[in-house]
């Protein structure tokens, strides 16, 4: 329901991209909609892998030169509270794959910050924990 969690507007532009000139960014399905399952699709991400509550695997989908992956992780802390990581790993192909990283960078921290920052604020809400600024 939150598709991206921050800035939908743009991974919307880019999906559209995609489709474009060919690519499965419209492609979407989940078999459950209540729990990540291997290979369903997410938005613009394929399920590489899920251990519920803990950690969730991405490939990104769309056509770009080289292969993206983000992966979230969910870590208990010792004050009782939890931390959210997220990690984008990009295996480029070729000049043109390090290159488009490279000009993309500082939109992925971008992007990637405020997504995690969403999911937080979300979490935290649903959990009755008082926002902290």
């Amino acid at each position: 329901e939150q598709r991206y969690f921050y800035m939908n507007e743009l991974w919307v532009v880019r999906e559209w991209m995609d489709h474009l000139i060919g690519g499965p960014a419209r492609t979407r399905g989940r078999t459950n909609p209540d729990h990540f399952v291997k290979g369903d699709m997410l938005d613009s991400w394929q399920i590489l892998g899920v251990d519920e509550g803990r950690r969730l695997d991405l490939l990104f989908n769309m056509k770009a030169p080289g292969v993206g992956r983000l992966e979230f992780n969910i870590l208990p802390e010792e004050s009782g509270l939890t931390r959210i990581r997220v990690t984008a790993h990009w295996h480029p192909q070729g000049a043109w794959g390090l290159a488009y990283w490279l000009a993309m960078l500082p939109f992925h921290l971008f992007i990637f910050q405020g997504m995690t920052e969403a999911i937080a604020r979300q979490a935290e809400a649903r959990a009755g924990i008082p926002v902290m600024d």
